[in-house]
């Protein structure tokens, strides 16, 4: 009985000390991936790898993996006697991190603990197990040889089995003294990991918003005592516009039960004040009391220091940094108090096509394409006096002293670079640039509004020349605006008085010398300026979402004018090709395409649809549906301008084309005076051929112009040219005449 008496005890010691280890560890992922939600909110790596060095170094933990949403791994620590990987042999935890507030909760990434059970537990088990049969065993022998002493002694049994039971009372006290609800002063003990910690400021707030417990970290940088917050209501230590804002973060956690998090303004003891950044999560002791576990974080070389102020109503929550109205009343105390010789910076940064990003991609993934490229550029927003976040894809810096100039450029320059490498969200590839225009204070601006505005048409005017670079403002840069405002007038009035039209350039079969087709390039007749070029217009429609619009009418146009030109020229197989923009591959245009095919009786091989490597900068999911309905509906796929991109061979693997352009720059290489490069160029051609042919690919080479050129192509082997040495573009009436 005895045996048995101690096996059983001993299984439920070791049951509650699994339980006890397994608790430690949910409780230690419980309290860590609030921290992990405001570093990653702060696009904060550096204290992200703090926090995990911190779990790490915990006894029971032997990995650490911090996973963000895509699924990448983002941060691993481990104990460097593990091998690299997961043993099979180890357990695991998640939990998930969350960011946003109310019904804007999202999940971001995942926290992965990774540990092994004490080995004491597995052996004492198999002990036990052995222990129990063997004393199971005497048990019953024991009671089938002595039964009639047993039953003789049943009235003084009974009392031996309250002692019995007393002594058995002894593990049931053990349960409840570990389930027993803890004290006030007890209730930090539920994380004490967190509350020891030197470095994280993480407090204990009980339902009625007072402090529980702080940890040391809270203490040693508010320079508060613990005896100063212990019971003391959170509201004493924001600043007055803050306390309200507490009270219903708290009141949204405890009745939604959601995770909060957002910007406060923290009082420290020595009485100045510091922006802050606060994850709170609902946690409840075993009795059923409810907390908020909170963890804080400084984030004032973030935000601006205005005193008096609202700081939650200047912050941009998504990315940590000030918002427009933070930024331009910062600026303007700037320039206010600026000492004479004083010398300031501003660079304005604004991401190229972003519209787009965020049509095809969601609003979800360019946020979290915005805060990875805030993670990316914190080393350089650091050494900035100001940095804010001025729009949905506006950024802006600040920089002061001597060398602000010089050091501009040199922002700017690792800003660009930051941002080309491709970004992983979900899974789409995104490739973007940027466009940065600097203005310096007093050079070129007398106050803030136009320090503002000059580095915005600095930026602009690196946007209108296609954008990825940089751009110092010129006065003669106002003129140019000037023009960017009436190309945008002049484009809103085409497409509502209908004024795009195309011009048709034929492309010709260079064996036989016969037109099979025209490409319909887009033009703009306006009434007063006349015939205006697309390169004063294009890139400006696209970034103003009215390329799409413009594109339909010089869609309809293009199939109307290929029947007429059919019918004269006798050949009712004549193509056409149209080139289409990254913003207009969408189901809709697809759609609209397939509808106007039919409405003029067209057949779809005639048309010849084609892009260019901009459109596989996104590699998204819509891009691939999009040329695969074109495919379905049987027009063809041409990739212009190929060999110019840096990738364009890969496109080629990945995307099934019809027709390789080749463009017109290796073209006139042909006929350089310098042989070295004409060989080359000829050398290159020969390439392209060997890869469409290879590929099944028709070619057309683009910008002939000479009757050489043209005899090289064809001894080359490239089946069709277009160039002015066949025709230029031209309007129907005039390409009616042709054929």
């Amino acid at each position: 009985m005895a045996l048995l008496i101690l096996s059983l005890f001993s299984l439920h010691m070791i049951e509650a000390t699994d339980a006890s280890f397994s608790k430690h560890i949910a409780q230690l992922a419980d309290i860590s991936a609030p921290a992990l939600a405001v570093s990653m909110a702060t696009a904060d790596y550096d204290t992200m790898a703090m926090i995990a060095t911190a779990i790490q170094k915990t006894p029971e933990v032997d990995k650490v993996e911090i996973v963000d949403r895509s699924g990448m791994v983002d941060l691993l620590m481990q104990d460097t006697s593990l091998p690299i990987g997961t043993p099979n042999a180890m357990a695991s935890l998640s939990r998930p991190i969350y960011d946003g507030i109310g019904n804007g909760v999202q999940e971001v990434g995942k926290l992965n603990l990774y540990f092994s059970r004490p080995a004491s537990i597995s052996t004492a088990m198999w002990l036990i197990i052995v222990t129990g049969v063997v004393a199971s065993f005497f048990l019953g022998w024991a009671s089938w040889r002595f039964i009639g002493t047993l039953k003789s002694r049943a009235g003084s049994s009974g009392d031996t089995g309250g002692e019995d039971g007393a002594s058995q009372s002894d593990p049931e006290e053990i349960r409840e003294a570990d389930t027993r609800p803890p004290s006030d002063g007890d209730d930090h003990r539920l994380f004490g990991h967190l509350f020891e910690s030197e470095t994280e400021m993480a407090c204990l707030i009980s339902a009625a918003g007072k402090f529980v417990d702080v940890s040391k970290g809270w203490l040693r940088k508010s320079g508060y005592g613990r005896e100063d917050v212990t019971g003391a209501d959170i509201g004493t230590f924001l600043t007055a516009p803050d306390r309200d804002v507490i009270g219903k973060r708290l009141s949204d956690l405890h009745e939604q039960g959601q995770p909060q998090k957002g910007m406060l303004r923290f009082r420290h003891a020595d009485g100045s004040t510091s922006d802050t950044w606060f994850a709170a999560t609902a946690v409840s002791a075993p009795d059923g009391k409810a907390f908020a576990l909170a963890v804080i974080q400084d984030i004032s070389d973030l935000t601006v220091e205005a005193a008096d102020t609202d700081t939650a109503e200047f912050a941009d929550h998504l990315t940590g940094l000030v918002n427009r109205i933070g930024f331009e009343k910062r600026l303007a105390d700037l320039i206010a108090d600026a000492q004479p010789g004083c010398q300031l910076a501003c660079l304005l940064v604004d991401i190229d096509r972003f519209k787009s990003i965020n049509d095809h991609h969601g609003h979800r993934a360019s946020e979290e394409l915005l805060r990875a490229l805030v993670k990316r550029w914190r080393p350089s927003l650091q050494k900035a006096l100001l940095s804010a976040r001025l729009g949905s894809d506006e950024f802006a810096l600040v920089l002061s002293g001597p060398d602000a100039r010089k050091n501009a450029e040199t922002i700017a320059e690792a800003l660009c670079e930051a941002a080309r490498t491709p970004f992983v969200i979900g899974s789409a590839t995104m490739s973007i640039t940027v466009s940065i225009g600097i203005a310096h204070f007093p050079e070129n601006a007398a106050d803030s509004q136009e320090f503002i505005h000059f580095a915005t048409i600095a930026s602009s005017s690196c946007k209108s020349e296609g954008g990825n670079g940089i751009r110092t403002f010129e006065p003669e840069m106002l003129a140019s605006r000037k023009k960017r405002t009436e190309s945008e007038d002049d484009i809103r009035r085409g497409i509502e008085e209908s004024l795009f039209e195309p011009h048709f350039q034929s492309v010709t079969h260079l064996a036989s010398g016969n037109i099979v087709g025209f490409e319909a390039l887009m033009r703009l007749n306006h009434p007063e300026k006349g015939l205006i070029p697309p390169a004063e217009f294009i890139a400006i429609a696209e970034e103003s979402d009215r390329i799409d619009l413009a594109g339909r009418q010089l869609f309809s146009k293009a199939l109307s004018g290929l029947r007429a030109l059919g019918q004269r020229h006798g050949d009712e197989h004549l193509h056409i090709a149209i080139n289409l923009s990254p913003v207009e591959l969408t189901p809709e245009k697809i759609a609209f395409i397939a509808s106007e095919l039919e409405v003029y009786g067209v057949d779809p091989a005639q048309l010849t649809v084609e892009i260019t490597e901009a459109v596989f900068l996104e590699d998204s999911d819509r891009i691939t549906e999009c040329l695969q309905q074109l495919r379905h509906i049987g027009c063809k796929i041409a990739l212009d301008d190929f060999g110019t991109g840096y990738s364009s061979l890969a496109y080629l693997t990945r995307f099934q084309v019809d027709i390789i352009k080749i463009d017109q720059s290796f073209i006139k290489g042909l006929t350089h005076p310098d042989p070295a490069i004409a060989t080359r160029s000829r050398r290159l051609i020969e390439g392209i051929a060997a890869i469409a042919t290879n590929m099944d690919c028709l070619m057309i080479a683009e910008g002939v112009e000479e009757e050489e050129q043209a005899r090289h192509l064809r001894t080359i082997g490239v089946q069709y040219a277009q160039g002015f040495l066949f025709s230029t573009p031209l309007p129907l009436s005039e390409a009616m005449a042709l054929v």
